[in-house]
């Protein structure tokens, strides 16, 4: 076996005494091993034949080994193989995804504002009966939808720097506070007993609200890109059918839903801060539309910002504890009452899937990986329905159907 391996060639006339010997010589555990050096060598020359395949059987029968583990041994070194190139595709994929994501998010955000587009596209042409003027409704529902978005982040950093700015005010009324309120004394006094103050001071709340605002100033970066791949998008797509269809329907179907939630959502908290005086009433309301398309993260955040200043500005501990009841009163029902029964089935994903999601996107693109992270999920388990080797994963991420 040694002189074939440097070789690196088998003739078959070369099998007849290795069997003899092997069969005489060889444990039962050398045996198998055997039969697996022998496979490494024929894959290392391509492809398995049938011709090979059964020469291979063969000289495991002669030399005691069980077809069946035969066929295990070859199918292990050649699954060794295929996994391999697999793992390494992944590592490529993965590799091409994060240096490439100048262009690649633009692309994938281009690709679900386009599916909002068709949506209301398809909904101001029925409505309005201008069937026969489709580019021109297809052509006011991307200035629509892109000038929300376009005006909805500019507002939101605008606010952003405002809050910048102002945080210096708010970190001395927190101060005073703390000095009058003997209880705010007390607590403190426990906390840095416990060692738990000097940790809480460690969180980078500061450097966190400047990459969320970086983040935001990266996405007006992306914003000419966008519009000129929706636009291709929008105007060169023609009518999708099987995977491009189901993927369109479904992924559409949850976008619209769940701007509808997000947009009712920010409508709301901007309400309530302005019934209850709370400054940057509207960037709050940014905040919470656009963080609700992050899943269970996003709708924490958008509560917490302007309860912390709420507990700032209201002098009312009763005022305090009404404004806090009902934005997270407005984040359940919305989040987790109404959403769900508007939703339905529609992606069919495992919670686990979606944090999983959440984790692995924001990792690879930061905060605009999360907004896409659900998703870009959906769109992975659609696609890995149709193919037989992806079957698996998708039984991973789709949810059990009641």
């Amino acid at each position: 076996m040694n002189a074939i391996l440097e070789r690196g060639c088998c003739d078959h006339r070369d099998l007849g005494p290795l069997a003899e010997r092997a069969a005489r010589e060889l444990s039962v555990t050398e045996k198998r091993r055997f039969i697996y050096n022998l496979a490494q060598l024929f894959q290392s020359k391509g492809a398995l034949s049938d011709k090979e395949y059964e020469a291979i059987l063969d000289l495991a029968e002669k030399i005691g080994v069980p077809d069946t583990q035969a066929d295990s041994i070859i199918h292990s070194v050649y699954n060794i193989n295929v996994t391999f190139t697999a793992i390494m595709g992944l590592l490529a994929l993965g590799a091409i995804l994060y240096f490439g994501a100048v262009v690649i998010v633009p692309l994938v955000i281009a690709i679900f504002i386009t599916m909002i587009i068709n949506k209301v596209e398809s909904g101001i042409a029925k409505t309005l009966s201008l069937s026969r003027f489709r580019l021109l409704t297809k052509l006011g529902a991307m200035v629509l939808i892109l000038g929300v978005l376009f005006g909805l982040i500019m507002a939101a950093v605008v606010s952003g720097k405002d809050i910048a700015t102002r945080l210096p005010h708010y970190q001395a009324k927190i101060d005073t506070a703390l000095e009058k309120s003997a209880v705010a004394q007390e607590v403190l006094a426990w906390l840095q007993e416990k060692g738990i103050l000097a940790q809480l001071r460690q969180i980078p709340i500061g450097s966190t609200v400047s990459n969320f605002l970086g983040s935001l100033i990266t996405l007006l970066g992306y914003f000419v890109l966008v519009v000129i791949f929706t636009g291709f998008l929008v105007f060169s797509s023609a009518s999708f059918t099987g995977i491009l269809q189901e993927m369109n329907d479904k992924i559409g179907a949850y976008i619209g839903i769940k701007t509808l939630i997000c947009l009712l959502t920010g409508l709301l908290a901007y309400g309530l801060c302005m019934i209850f005086g709370i400054d940057f009433a509207l960037f709050w309301a940014i905040l919470a539309f656009l963080l609700n398309y992050i899943p269970t993260v996003g709708s924490i955040i958008a509560t917490v910002s302007p309860t912390l200043l709420a507990m700032i500005q209201l002098d009312s501990r009763t005022l305090i504890v009404l404004f806090v009841v009902l934005f997270a009163v407005l984040q359940v029902i919305l989040g987790q009452v109404l959403e769900p029964k508007l939703m339905g089935t529609r992606l069919a994903l495992k919670p686990l899937a979606i944090l999983l999601g959440l984790i692995f996107w924001g990792l690879l693109w930061g905060i605009p990986g999360m907004f896409l992270a659900t998703p870009l999920m959906a769109l992975l388990r659609i696609l890995s329905s149709y193919f037989n080797f992806s079957r698996p994963f998708e039984r991973l991420l789709a949810a059990d159907r009641a």
